[in-house]
């Protein structure tokens, strides 16, 4: 088990509610997927993730703002976060209509750091 699917399962352990999650290099390939329903799609909308996180990071450039932390998207039936840890990565979780996002964002930031580190091994 790698390091960063290590890491996803902490984030999908410690919250109810998580469809999946996934380490995605900036041209949608996922590097590392966790999912604990089996027929949510996330494997269908990496690269979309990929071209958001982008969009975020040039438009946080605009306003003169040099870093993108993360961004929570609410849909009707469920919720993405997606965060930032490496120039080259990004993370997503995907959250039921009932899961607690509040604790979502919490694991996500607790786990960043961590991402982070091992997201630059991958690189490196």
């Amino acid at each position: 088990m790698t390091r960063t699917r290590e890491i996803l399962d902490s984030i999908v352990s410690g919250t109810p509610g998580v469809l999946g999650a996934g380490v995605l290099a900036m041209d949608g390939t996922p590097i590392d997927v966790v999912k604990l329903d089996a027929h949510f799609p996330l494997e269908a909308v990496t690269q979309e993730i990929a071209t958001l996180v982008k969009l975020l990071v040039y438009t946080c450039r605009k306003l003169h703002d040099p870093a993108f932390h993360d961004f929570m998207m609410s849909c009707e039936r469920f919720t993405v976060l997606v965060a930032q840890p490496a120039v080259d990565r990004c993370v997503v979780v995907f959250l039921g209509g009932k899961a607690n996002v509040g604790t979502a964002r919490v694991q996500l930031r607790r786990h960043l750091p961590a991402l982070a580190s091992a997201t630059e091994t991958l690189a490196g």
